[in-house]
């Protein structure tokens, strides 16, 4: 029979432990002690190593036969006729490593059922927590009753934790609060973890009235909220619009002198962005900036918050946002339509040129959004000189049109004009063959606004079509724009 050894390396410090024999060394003239020399016998030595590959032998052997898809670990069990304690073990390892973790409960069973000094609270106890580990929360459970049951013992209150955070994660919130309820008969006081993992899980599911009971449960058990069950509260509150609990919520924390958590401010900040209220928006954004280490805001996030500034005409805070949001992420594309929308809503000249040789002198390209950007303000302004040039522009740098585009240019001055030779520039590069596409930023429409070409492709519902050029679209647009005009 072929034996497998496992590589060992000079290096291998049990290797040497069994297999170097001992020194001896000359005395030293200083020393007063006598020297006691520990020999360790060469048959004990051998003995120590034919173990070690004996038992390396058994795993191996084992293994294999386990690792085959239909295998029966009892069946093999009972062929083997007992394990020891460490190859045991060593197979629940290799049951949870190969998914098939759900043999480990009926393994056990059997392994215990050959010697009754097997069976202690901390076996148990130890197969639980793997099994509630990999999910299997059902055989976690006639495991911990199997503890309550047959022994007669109450388990430890990690199991119990344990169990409780298995069953919310699969949404068995019932069964949850019974085992908490049972936690409690037996005088276990469970964690502020316990409720904070309910409670967070009633929120997920909207279900806010069992989140307050949940809350009021925990403070008449003794266990009082701490500052992650209050943060908790408030993000919960923010996501769902419930602003009056969350300023509650917010004022408990404050009236405790408990920290309020970054997510929570960022939390609190979108919620004020989605009730549009700007004073208190504005009030928490700028404690947000104050946060060390910095926190990051989502590009989603930080549009609702200039939208509610462009709808309460602070255009300037655009400006602000953007300077900020440089500071923290360098140059992306939000941060240079920010910028340059404040200086556009205000129909600044001066300001939009100030921004645009900033972007040259930090080499930053033009997207599609920054040439409507200005090309908005032009033609808001009735600046049509400046007009043509950000269209040549656009040709010059090889910027794409969008619809966003075709739209400015078609309220402006319609397409039987060519004033800055636009269209044929368009024509050469194929843009009219293309596939309609909207590349600005929404920001850019949320400042100003849809004109009747964009209102009109709303009104054909066309442009969730992937197959119109835009050749098609605007053709379809002027012929229901002349519709409408010989109706009235």
């Amino acid at each position: 029979m072929e034996i497998f050894l496992p590589s060992i390396t000079i290096h291998h410090k049990f290797f040497f432990s069994l297999t170097k024999t001992p020194a001896f060394h000359r005395p030293s003239t200083n020393s007063t002690k006598p020297h006691h020399y520990k020999v360790v016998p060469h048959k004990q030595n051998t003995l120590q190593i034919q173990d070690f590959q004996q038992n390396w032998t058994l795993k191996r052997t084992l293994f294999e036969k386990l690792k085959h898809k239909d295998s029966n670990p009892v069946q093999i069990l009972e062929q083997d006729g007992d394990w020891s304690k460490d190859l045991f073990w060593a197979v629940v390892g290799f049951l949870n490593q190969t998914s098939k973790s759900n043999h480990v409960l009926q393994v056990f069973e059997k392994w215990t059922s050959n010697d009754d000094s097997r069976v202690s609270v901390f076996n148990y106890e130890r197969i639980v927590r793997l099994l509630v580990e990999e999910g299997l929360i059902e055989d976690a459970i006639l495991g911990l009753n199997k503890i309550k049951g047959v022994y007669g013992v109450k388990s430890c209150l990690e199991i119990y934790d344990m169990v409780i955070f298995g069953l919310v994660k699969m949404g068995q919130f019932d069964d949850a609060l019974v085992y908490l309820k049972e936690m409690e008969d037996n005088e276990m006081k469970a964690s502020t973890a316990v409720y904070n993992v309910l409670i967070r899980a009633y929120a997920e599911n909207g279900l806010y009235d069992d989140m307050a009971k949940c809350v009021k449960r925990m403070e008449v058990k003794g266990c009082f909220p701490d500052q992650c069950t209050y943060n908790l509260l408030i993000r919960t509150f923010s996501s769902a619009g419930l602003i009056k609990r969350m300023e509650k919520t917010y004022r408990i924390v404050i009236s405790k002198r408990m920290d309020v958590e970054d997510t929570t401010m960022v939390a609190m900040l979108e919620a004020y962005a989605n009730f549009g209220d700007v004073e208190k928006m504005d009030k928490v954004y700028r404690r947000v900036l104050r946060l060390k280490p910095r926190v990051y805001l989502s590009d989603d996030l930080i549009r609702k918050v200039a939208v509610v500034y462009i709808e309460n005409y602070m255009f300037s805070k655009l400006e602000d946002m953007g300077i900020n949001l440089y500071s923290k992420s360098g140059n992306n594309d939000i941060v240079w339509c920010l910028r340059l929308l404040s200086h556009a809503c205000l129909l600044s000249r001066t300001g939009m040129k100030s921004v645009v040789r900033e972007m040259e002198y930090k080499k930053v390209k033009w997207s599609v959004t920054i040439a409507n950007i200005m090309l908005f303000a032009y033609a808001k302004m009735k600046d049509f000189e400046r007009f043509d040039v950000v269209l040549l522009e656009m040709a010059d740098r090889k910027v794409k049109p969008d619809i966003v585009t075709c739209g400015i240019l078609s309220d402006a001055h319609g397409w039987a004009v060519d004033r800055a030779g636009e269209l044929g520039s368009w024509r050469k590069m194929g843009f009219f063959r293309d596939v309609v596409e909207l590349k600005t930023d929404p920001l850019v429409l949320a400042a100003f606004g849809k004109g009747d070409f964009l209102k009109t492709v709303e009104e054909l519902d066309q442009i969730k079509s992937k197959d119109w050029t835009y050749e098609h679209l605007i053709k379809t647009v002027n012929q229901h724009q002349h519709r409408k005009q010989i109706k009235v």
